[in-house]
């Protein structure tokens, strides 16, 4: 119990102290202005996740080692997506840098998944078949109606909609595993909803371009450290329960 205890509070802290820090900029009344002040801030959060990332591979050896790249590809990701700067002076869209970052994140986690679940023990059945379709139609049509922009720049909208396929990809395995196996894979599949869940705030905001709610960065900020805290943790108890 201790033991969990542990292993829970590291990421309960950076979601707490998340929150606290939200609840100071209650006073800051633009998306835009919230961000030029909590662009260290957030990186700092993401740095945190970085280091709990490597904790949890010192402990849980190479079984851990794609989901430490993950983070690793996120953290960059997190750092362009942040638009410090001298990201925008080098790069007119650094958000293009952002969306490879977590592309290159979802591919590791694809294959932390699939280290521990081969894919043949996953789509087993109709219903694998069907979830995953749903995972990839369903956003697919979101993407059209609420993310889509023309007045955009056609990279960003084109990177945009593959990065959502394969994040949406890895969601229905998640989603999929938990159905056939139940336990920690609950652990993942939480992760990947609300990892879902950020990039589509995300994606109608910021990636969109024409919509800046106060709380355009908060919103995906915050779902964004619950989504890579339970999926570290859900990779981790998965790669004990299953390879010991």
């Amino acid at each position: 119990m201790t033991y969990y205890a542990v292993l829970i509070s590291i990421p309960f802290a950076v979601i707490a102290a998340f929150l606290i820090h939200w609840f100071t900029l209650r006073v800051i009344p633009t998306a835009k202005t919230r961000l030029e002040v909590s662009r260290g801030v957030y990186l700092g959060f993401s740095f945190q996740i970085l280091t709990f990332s490597l904790l949890l591979f010192f402990l849980g050896r190479s079984v851990f080692l794609a989901p430490v790249f993950a983070i690793g590809f996120s953290f960059i990701g997190d750092w362009f997506n942040l638009q410090f700067p001298i990201a925008q002076k080098n790069n007119g869209e650094p958000i293009i840098g952002g969306i490879v970052g977590f592309m290159m994140a979802q591919f590791f986690y694809i294959a932390a998944l699939l280290q521990l679940l081969p894919i043949t023990s996953i789509y087993v059945g109709p219903i694998p078949y069907l979830v995953t379709a749903v995972f990839l139609i369903l956003p697919a049509g979101i993407f059209y109606f609420r993310v889509y922009n023309p007045k955009r720049s056609k990279p960003i909208m084109v990177s945009a909609f593959v990065y959502g396929l394969i994040l949406c990809f890895f969601v229905s395995l998640t989603v999929n595993a938990y159905i056939l196996f139940g336990g920690f894979w609950i652990y993942l599949m939480i992760g990947g909803l609300f990892f879902l869940g950020s990039d589509a705030v995300m994606g109608e905001t910021t990636i969109n371009g024409e919509r800046h709610p106060v709380w355009e960065y908060q919103v995906p900020w915050i779902t964004y450290l619950i989504a890579q805290s339970f999926l570290l943790v859900g990779f981790f108890l998965l790669s004990h329960s299953l390879m010991h």
